[in-house]
Formats: structure tokens, sequence, C-alpha cells
């Protein structure tokens, strides 16, 4: 994959591992599903059009319709979802953003994406990406020593920016078709490609082993922490989505859609996405 000509996604959010809620059980197992089903349906696309907002990228631009033969039950658990963040998720986000200083909530980015580190660095190995896994890295070595365990980006000050990568791409890039849309209950949008990836992620996800014997509370906490954060960033653009948009869910999905390629291709945009024009008689 080529590097990015425009602006990069973040698919930090995206790269959350969501399958482990289903290994939990119980009241404390519920509360939590609720907050993470909200976030899957939120973050990743308003993430995506503040993004694309700030670059100038239009949010109408060709996405290629993605397959949803499931429209009708899609739409059902994405008015579930809708509703659960409205009534949870947001709040407890917009109190985070509000009231945690920037500093501190930066730090905490910083750190789990240190943390998560292993992810990208295997996907990049597994996509023959040899530049960027040696950025990926020497951000992990430099950032776990001189910042502080992951707590500052230093490395981003010398000239090695961050990305992501997750076998969902891996599996794009050796060509492997993304599926039809779904919206599931607790995982959100998605597609069976991505669901696979996400499900191999976790076995180079050091939260695995880190947290494996550890209570259903402590294990969903770094999962949690970071749904909060990731919306309360992302209140703005989503609002005006959903203020704006005609149909909140066909916009979600394309933002999706959008995003998960621009990711797959860092950035890069495909010439064959672009709209043909046509040829014009100067004379």
């Amino acid at each position: 994959m080529k590097r990015d000509m425009k602006t990069t996604i973040d698919f930090k959010f995206w790269n959350l591992k969501n399958s482990r809620l289903t290994r939990t059980a119980g009241s404390v197992c519920t509360i939590f599903s609720i907050f993470f089903l909200a976030a899957n349906l939120v973050v990743l696309p308003a993430s995506a059009a503040s993004d694309t907002a700030q670059s100038g990228y239009s949010q109408n631009a060709s996405t290629g319709d993605i397959s949803d033969p499931f429209e009708g039950l899609n739409r059902v658990m994405f008015f579930i979802g809708d509703g659960l963040d409205t009534m949870f998720l947001r709040p407890i986000s917009v109190a985070y953003t509000t009231f945690i200083p920037k500093p501190i909530r930066t730090g905490v980015d910083n750190f789990m994406s240190n943390v998560a580190t292993p992810v990208t660095l295997s996907n990049d190995l597994f996509q023959g990406e040899w530049e960027r896994a040696g950025i990926t890295a020497k951000r992990f070595v430099i950032n776990s020593t001189v910042g502080i365990g992951g707590l500052l980006d230093v490395a981003a000050k010398q000239g090695l920016p961050g990305h992501t990568e997750d076998f969902g791409q891996t599996l794009a890039v050796h060509g492997v078709d993304s599926g039809p849309y779904l919206f599931i209950p607790i995982l959100g949008p998605a597609t069976p490609r991505h669901l696979v990836g996400r499900f191999v992620d976790l076995f180079t996800d050091p939260w695995t082993y880190i947290l494996y014997n550890r209570s259903t509370l402590v294990r969903l906490t770094p999962t949690v922490v970071v749904s909060i954060s990731a919306r309360g960033d992302a209140d703005a653009a989503l609002t005006s989505i959903k203020e704006t948009s005609p149909d909140y869910y066909s916009s979600i999905k394309n933002l999706y859609s959008q995003s998960r390629r621009n990711a797959i291709n860092n950035g890069q945009v495909d010439n064959n996405d672009l709209v043909d024009i046509p040829e014009f008689d100067s004379r």
C-alpha cells in the first residue's frame, strides 16, 4: 500500500478488541456491552467525518456502493444502538471530555495506542510494508522509553508519525472480498472480513494476555475507557451528521465504508473510485 496522499482516517477505535465482550457474563458485562454497542455505532464514522471535513474531502464523495442485503435488520439494530448512545454513552463521554483535562486524555490515548503496537506491527509485516513496520517498531521503542511508557508521543515529534493496521486490512490487501455490510449488536458496523480481522487481532493484542485471568470489570476497563474518550472527541462531528443528514443510517454506513477503504489504501485515493470527467472541446 502507498503512503498517505490525503487525510489518514484514524481507526484506533475500531482496533479495540470487541470480542472480549463475548467472553463475559453477568450484570457487569451487560452494562458495559451497552456502552460498547453505542460506541461502535458512532465513533469511527464520526471520526472519519471530522477528518474528511477538515481536509476538504467531501462526505458525498464516491464510496463504492457497499452491499447491504440485510438493510431491514441492520436498520433495526442501528436504531437500538443510537438510542443506547443517546441515553448512556454520549452523556458519559461528554462529561469525560468536559471535566478531564486534555493533557490527561491525550496521555491515556497515547498509552493505549502504544500498548496496541503489536497489532499494527504484525499487520505491517503481513502486508509486506517493511518501511512502515520499521517506523512502528521505532515508535514503540522511543515512546516506551523516552515517552514514559507511551504516555508521550515523542516519536511523532521526531518525524515518525503513527498509523494503525488490522488483520481485516491485511485480508483486503491480499484480495479477500469484504462481504455484505452488517450492523451487529455489541460489535457495531462491520463486514465479514472485518469481523474475522478483529478475531485474529486478539492473538496479537497484549491486553488479551495481560488481563486474561482478571475479573470481568478489569478486562473491560481498557476498552471502555478508550471508547468513552473516542466518543467524546467525535461528538461535534457526529452531532453535525445527525442534524444535517436526511438518512442517518445511510450516512454512517457510507462513512464506515469510506473509512475502511481509506485505511486499506493508507489514505491513497484509488483512481478507480473517481468519477469519470468527460472531455470538453475547448475550440
